[in-house]
């Protein structure tokens, strides 16, 4: 049976404290239903407010914990050097074949015209 969340880190640890951080954060879909249908006049609660204080430094507390257990998942940020120069090879590439391809096609053209004319 896989360990839940091993992808994470090899420290079972850490990661079960993130699964919890997690699973807290399953509470907020509740309480922003619950928010929803109390307040019929469209203001917020003074602990409705205090609710959503504390779901968001829950949001912030699980992320940099998922920032600190895996920092290569924030790949977005700033793209790796080797990566930008391989793509270019690759056009060369590209590039050398459709000149290849369109020298054997003329060169096809030419020596059917000669053969027939």
């Amino acid at each position: 049976m896989p360990k839940p969340l091993s992808f994470l880190s090899s420290d079972d640890a850490q990661g079960n404290a993130i699964l919890e951080q997690i699973r807290n954060l399953d509470a907020v879909p509740r309480d922003i239903a619950r928010t929803s249908t109390n307040n019929e006049s469209g203001v917020v609660a003074a602990s409705d407010r205090d609710q959503l204080a504390r779901d968001i430094a829950a949001i912030e507390r699980a992320s940099a914990a998922l920032r600190r257990a895996e920092p290569a998942l924030e790949s977005w940020t700033e793209p790796p050097a080797a990566a930008a120069q391989s793509a270019r090879p690759i056009w060369l590439l590209i590039g050398a074949l459709w000149i290849s391809t369109a020298l054997a096609t003329f060169g096809a053209v030419y020596a059917i015209s000669v053969l027939v004319g």
